[in-house]
């Protein structure tokens, strides 16, 4: 007979770190995605994915390299994709970069998770941006980070604050283990850093002695203005960690991302995959695609996701009450919405969600739980007919909830 193990003998065996996380995981039900009107996720458009370029490619990485394809790959990734992004990343971003500079990941999801393997041990201090990107709270969380939390201004991160909060922690003996900050259109704010800022946060990171990892997942999708330099690019003493991905473009289904940085680190966090090669067939087939489909897929996705912001922002203008603000985002996915101090949008949601829309609540985004009278909406993933519609259900029930406040 073959013993059961009870729930309470199963969590004495947990490690802490499983005994940390929340038993939901953050993405489930995604069959389901699209029943409501939704503003949650960072979700591309469904019929913006590129399936036809990618049906090509596929075939003809299959015909040419199909048994190098099908088979275990280099743990740092397919050669013939660090090419295609090394190449990518000079023309775009202006990042010059050698193979051992380059890192694939199965995204930014597990580019942050290496890095805090790499670099993070249970209760080291590292510094990020509040309000963040959730991935990013969850599996700083998962490795019982001890957070400081930095705001974030319309300028990008609050480099006052970052400097004061680094001199406290130097007076008590603490260098974080790293800066994490997203520069362009910052999720969930949406605000883009300045290159004054840029320029400001690397010599405080620097003079702090730490690393400032660099998330640039939306670069890409830039709908007003000019391209801003990577901070990377400033940096002269590997001091910067940059990380891109292709989950914005190419799509989410390909988990396929990078790390560039120093190559002492790279190498360690090379030896710390075991996942027998990243996404080894996805990394050929994106190989093929990237040097000719990614600039005239992006100039696509631009026109759609520009039109969205701008359903979005003037939905927003229509539809909310006074005293409410948001955010006007250069690119990205996101507009980042503030209420009336006393607004709980943690609260609110379920009754938007019983009349058909939904959004991601502050509070998600926050190492510490802040922010419950803002949220996160997503133009990205809505049709356009919906956005009109599923910003009417928040606005009503928000003005619903301030006029009981009144009484």
């Amino acid at each position: 007979m073959i013993a059961q193990t009870s729930s309470s003998h199963l969590d004495a065996l947990l490690s802490q770190r499983a005994r940390q996380v929340s038993p939901r995981p953050l993405l489930q039900g995604m069959d389901d995605a699209g029943k409501r009107i939704s503003f949650v996720f960072g979700f591309p458009d469904p019929a913006s994915l590129p399936a036809d370029e990618v049906s090509i490619a596929t075939e003809k990485a299959l015909a040419e390299r199909g048994r190098a394809a099908l088979q275990y790959g280099d743990n740092a990734g397919y050669s013939g994709l660090i090419d295609a992004l090394r190449e990518k990343l000079a023309r775009d971003q202006g990042i010059v970069a050698e193979r051992e500079n380059i890192l694939v990941t199965a995204g930014g999801s597990q580019a942050i998770g290496l890095l805090l393997d790499a670099l993070v041990d249970w209760g080291d201090t590292i510094a990020s941006e509040m309000p963040t990107w959730l991935g990013a709270v969850q599996a700083f969380h998962n490795v019982g980070a001890n957070v400081v939390s930095i705001p974030v201004n319309e300028e990008g991160t609050d480099v006052v604050t970052l400097e004061r909060e680094l001199a406290h922690l130097r007076s008590q003996g603490i260098t974080p283990k790293f800066v994490y900050a997203i520069p362009n259109f910052q999720n969930p704010t949406g605000v883009t850093m300045s290159l004054q800022r840029r320029q400001d946060l690397l010599d405080i990171v620097r003079a702090a002695g730490t690393l400032l990892i660099e998330d640039d997942a939306y670069f890409d999708l830039r709908y007003d203005g000019e391209n801003l330099p990577a901070i990377y690019t400033l940096d002269d003493s590997q001091s910067v960690v940059y990380m891109g991905t292709l989950s914005k473009t190419m799509g989410p289904g390909m988990r396929l991302g990078w790390l560039v940085g120093p190559p002492a680190l790279i190498s360690r966090l090379t030896a710390l995959k075991v996942d027998g090669g990243t996404n080894v067939f996805g990394a050929h087939v994106a190989a093929e695609w990237l040097p000719e489909k990614l600039l005239p897929h992006v100039d696509r996705l631009r026109a759609v996701y520009r039109r969205r912001r701008d359903l979005m922002l003037a939905a927003l203008e229509r539809h909310m009450p006074p005293g409410v603000t948001w955010t006007v985002p250069d690119g990205g996915f996101f507009i980042w919405v503030t209420f009336p101090e006393g607004i709980d949008t943690a609260a609110m949601h379920p009754q938007v969600n019983e009349l058909g829309a939904e959004y991601l609540p502050g509070p998600t985004c926050f190492a510490d739980g802040s922010g419950p009278n803002q949220l996160r909406l997503s133009f990205s993933f809505a049709q356009d007919e919906e956005i009109d519609d599923g910003i009417r259900i928040i606005a009503d029930v928000a003005r619903a909830e301030l006029r009981e406040q009144a009484r």
